[in-house]
C-alpha cells in the first residue's frame, strides 16, 4: 500500500516562488544542456548525454512532486519520474562508464 500512497497522495502545497523558480532554473539548465549537446563537435570523445539525463531527472521529479495534478496525471508523472530516476541512476553510475571509458594519459 505504500506504493499506492506514493503514487496517489496529493502534493503538499509549498511556496510558489520555490516551485516556479526551481522549475525555471531546471528548464534553463535543460535548454543549456541541449545547446551544449548540439554545439559539441562530432569528435567529442566523452559522454554527451549524462547531463541531459540528470536534467530530465530533475524536471520529471519536480513536476511530479511539487505541483498538484489530477489523479491520473499525477500517477503517470510519478511513474515516469521514478522510472526515469532508476534509469538515470543506472546510466550515470554504470552505463556511461561502459559506453565512454576514461582514457588513460600514460603511453
Amino acid at each position: 500500500m505504500i506504493i499506492r500512497r506514493i503514487l496517489t497522495s496529493p502534493a503538499q502545497p509549498g511556496n510558489p516562488i520555490f516551485a516556479y523558480g526551481l522549475l525555471t532554473i531546471i528548464v534553463l539548465l535543460l535548454i543549456w544542456n541541449i545547446q551544449v549537446l548540439l554545439d559539441a563537435p562530432p569528435s567529442y570523445p566523452y559522454d554527451r548525454c549524462g547531463n541531459l539525463v540528470v536534467a530530465l531527472m530533475l524536471l520529471f521529479n519536480h513536476l511530479a512532486f511539487q505541483f498538484r495534478w489530477p489523479a491520473g496525471v499525477a500517477v503517470a508523472l510519478r511513474v515516469l519520474a521514478l522510472g526515469w530516476t532508476a534509469f538515470g541512476l543506472f546510466y550515470v553510475c554504470y552505463e556511461s562508464h561502459m559506453l565512454f571509458p576514461l582514457k588513460s594519459s600514460s603511453p
